[in-house]
């Protein structure tokens, strides 16, 4: 994603925005663990907790994210939910320069 500055462009790339997405889940209060959207992938085991996070450029400045998500029990879902979107849209608008951040969240386990 390019963000057109002042003096310049300046070039955020995917895997910076899957880090902030991964703190900012991380910072939500209520998810448990990331995980990964398909049940047979070797990634769900091996790989790492930010690489399980689908982020995909949808037009200028504007960004799609999908986390599947375990939250803990006892939370309420809709709660948990709307506070980590919230905190999502926060990071990729403030610290990405993103204009249009679209969020699903997919509760998929309860631990």
């Amino acid at each position: 994603m390019k963000i057109k500055l002042d003096y310049g462009e300046l070039e955020v790339s995917m895997h910076a925005i899957k880090k902030l997405v991964y703190l900012a889940v991380s910072e939500s209060y209520g998810p448990v663990n990331i995980e990964s959207n398909s049940p047979l992938s070797i990634g769900k085991f091996f790989g790492k907790e930010e690489e399980k996070i689908k982020v995909e450029e949808t037009g200028d400045r504007s960004i799609l994210v999908e986390v599947y998500l375990d939250v803990e029990y006892g939370v309420k879902i809709p709660e948990v939910a709307r506070n980590t979107i919230d905190n999502i849209k926060h990071k990729l608008i403030e610290l990405a320069g993103a204009e249009e951040v679209t969020v699903n969240i997919y509760v998929i386990g309860v631990r």
